[in-house]
Order: C-alpha cells, then structure tokens, then sequence
C-alpha cells in the first residue's frame, strides 16, 4: 500500500517562495522594491517625484555646506614672544577682518589685562608673555562680538559704524545691525560672548 501510493504521488505547481511573496502582499508587508515601484508609478506632479525631491534636497545641503566653509575666518596670526613681551601681526589680523587697528588693539589690551604699543612694522607689542592660544581666544571672541552678523552668520561684509555715539555692526549682505555699545561700551563686552570656531587660525 505504501509502495503504491509513493509511486502515484505528482508535482502539484506548490513553489514556497512565490507563496511566501503572496502571504507577504495579502498581509501589507511590502519588500523595498515593491513600495519604491509603487511610488514611482503615482499618478504625481514632476516636483514631487522622488528623485527631484531627492535632488532639490541633496543640492540644499551642498549651499548649506558652502555657505560655512565661506563664513570661515581664516587669519594669519603670529604670535611670538620676544623676552618678556609678546608681539603679533596686528595690521594684518585687523586687515582681515576689516577692522580698525585702534578699536581691536583696545579690544586685545583690555582683555589680557596689559598694556601694548604698535611699531612701524605693523606688529603689536604686549607686556607680558602669552601664547598664541591665549591670543586666539580673544581674537575669537573679537569676532563673534564685532565682526559676525548674527542674522546671516556673515563674516565678510560687515562693519561698524557709529551713530550718535552709539557703535552698531553693519551686515551689508542682509541689511540687518545690531547695537555693540557706547563710544566708551563699543570697546569692550558687558556679557560673556561664546566663541565659536570659524575655521580661525
């Protein structure tokens, strides 16, 4: 009987894996093909197609990533120190940043608590030894207090001005100012100011 009913046994067309695919769909599993396929095949607008919203977001994202490499200040600081003074190339700093030479020697003075004097060569001259970290973090916070726009985070077209006796910094890319004090206040900051990294140095 067993002999029988093994020799009468045939291929029923049963394949597991198509099964397998058919439970899947019945059950609202879909594979990634399936819903990307499905996607595409939406009756859409060509602006709302995955691969143009995919585009538009990958193109964002590369403004993005050139808008900060822009808003990068790069100085070419030195800092030397010669007995016991320390001197930088003050000039050049102040060049880059578009700044006056006076206001950013108070600014640095006032802050290392010391005293300084220009030379003809364009380098600041400061009582006291200091090393070029202690001098980047002043100029760092020079630039986030005088020099970035805090609307845009532009570096490169501001400056300030003063109007009736009051300092404003002046972003000429977004038309935006803000107040950064007195004749007297615009030299140094009331408040703690958190410097950022800009690239700097």
């Amino acid at each position: 009987m067993d002999d029988s009913s093994s020799s009468d046994e045939q291929d029923v067309g049963f394949n597991l894996k198509e099964f397998s695919k058919k439970r899947q769909v019945r059950r609202g599993v879909k594979t990634l093909s399936t819903s990307m396929t499905n996607t595409c095949g939406y009756d859409l607008p060509s602006e709302l197609q995955y691969d143009t919203l995919l585009n538009n977001g990958i193109s964002i994202l590369k403004k993005d990533i050139e808008n900060l490499n822009n808003n990068r200040v790069k100085l070419p600081l030195e800092v030397k120190r010669e007995g016991r003074k320390t001197t930088l190339n003050i000039c050049t700093v102040a060049k880059t940043l578009n700044r006056n030479v006076e206001h950013l020697v108070k600014y640095i003075t006032m802050e290392l608590v010391t005293s300084g004097a220009v030379k003809q060569d364009g380098y600041l001259w400061i009582k006291g030894n200091y090393i070029k970290s202690e001098v980047q973090n002043v100029l760092r916070r020079y630039i986030e207090q005088y020099v970035v726009c805090k609307i845009c985070d532009n570096v490169d077209d501001t400056d300030i001005v003063k109007e009736k006796k009051l300092y404003f910094l002046k972003c000429y890319k977004c038309g935006g100012s803000r107040c950064v004090g007195n004749t007297i206040e615009g030299l140094t900051s009331k408040k703690s100011v958190a410097p950022q990294l800009r690239g700097l140095l």
